[in-house]
């Protein structure tokens, strides 16, 4: 006998495959979170030999006791008037002339650098800090470049890179290197800032793809233009000055911002529980995924069942051969009104 039964057709999901989906994408989530924070150097700081620990801390304590903490000092031969001066600011009024923004750094213009370097050089950084604008914009600079060339200036900046320039010709201090950094803040980003630096606070790391956080004061001198990575012109600010440097602690368990991720890629699981848990409860109370539900009594549809197997080959018909038109030839039939049974 042939049965024909209707069959409701599946759902995209039945029974846990839906969880299980959920937790692929979100461990996949907390996959990329770890490896965005693997990619911080502050993460593996604490990788940092006792011994490499101990010769930053009597350095930064050296310069603690001598100039303030965590700055470079001043150059104790450099003597001389500074900016306040007003014969120094005749001079430099002439000597920004000869400057042009957006374009190349040009000999015409190394006077007016190294007029600034000397004023930073005579200086000490409290004083620097004391006098300097705090109210300076990544757009202010920009937009008005003549405005605030040669003004002394005062921001904070995540310092992203710092390499030694040592190929400097002859100059007014003597010097055989400076620092040339690369940073950016808030207000820049995703833009930087070029900033030269006569040398670093010390213990301060030096090299590319550094995370370190410090605060510049110094003198505004041109935007400079330069090629990113994509091959596009673009220009940044250059000034010329001082950083105070804010180390991170030692301990990396002191730092909150380096357990950002893991705090969300917590909340990411805890949802997750509690969808997977919501699932398994909805599941147990319709008695399972995918399993219909139906008000047929089971006893008649076993004695239905039972009646049609006993039936002999000769009540039973098949598509090829159909019965004839007696009603009484045809004993499965119900007549009147259909019953839901069937």
């Amino acid at each position: 006998m042939r049965r024909l039964r209707d069959r409701s057709p599946h759902s995209l999901f039945r029974g846990t495959e839906l969880p299980r989906l959920l937790t692929l994408l979100v461990m996949l989530g907390v996959l990329v979170l770890l490896i965005d924070l693997a990619r911080e150097p502050q993460t593996w700081r604490w990788l940092v030999p006792a011994a490499g620990n101990a010769e930053q801390a009597e350095a930064g304590a050296a310069a603690l006791a001598m100039h303030g903490p965590n700055v470079a000092a001043p150059d104790p031969g450099a003597i001389g008037p500074a900016d306040e001066d007003p014969l120094e600011q005749d001079a430099a009024r002439e000597e920004f002339q000869a400057v042009t923004d957006k374009a190349p750094l040009g000999g015409e213009e190394m006077s007016a650098y190294w007029r600034l370097m000397a004023w930073q050089q005579r200086q000490k950084t409290d004083e620097l800090l004391a006098r300097a604008r705090k109210d300076v914009t990544f757009n202010e600079l920009f937009r008005r470049p003549e405005a605030w060339r040669g003004k002394l200036v005062q921001f904070p900046v995540h310092v992203q890179q710092s390499v030694p320039a040592e190929d400097l010709a002859d100059n007014p201090l003597g010097l055989d290197s400076v620092q040339e950094v690369w940073g950016w803040n808030s207000d820049s980003q995703p833009y930087w800032y070029w900033l030269i630096v006569p040398s670093l606070p010390p213990g301060m790391p030096t090299g590319k793809d550094l995370s370190e956080k410090a605060t510049f004061v110094g003198y505004f001198l041109k935007l400079l233009p330069y090629e990113d990575h994509r091959g596009k012109t673009l220009a940044a600010p250059l000034l010329i000055g001082r950083l105070v440097w804010h180390p991170a602690p030692t301990n990396p368990l002191a730092r909150g911002d380096e357990w950002t991720w893991p705090w969300y890629a917590a909340a990411a699981l805890a949802v997750l529980f509690v969808i997977r848990w919501s699932l398994a409860v909805g599941v147990r109370a319709t008695g399972g995924a995918g399993e219909a539900t139906s008000t047929t009594d089971p006893k008649s549809v076993e004695a239905w069942l039972d009646g049609a197997e006993n039936a002999s080959d000769d009540d039973v018909w098949d598509a090829a051969d159909p019965p004839d038109d007696d009603a009484d030839a045809r004993p499965w039939e119900i007549t009147g009104p259909q019953s839901d049974n069937q």
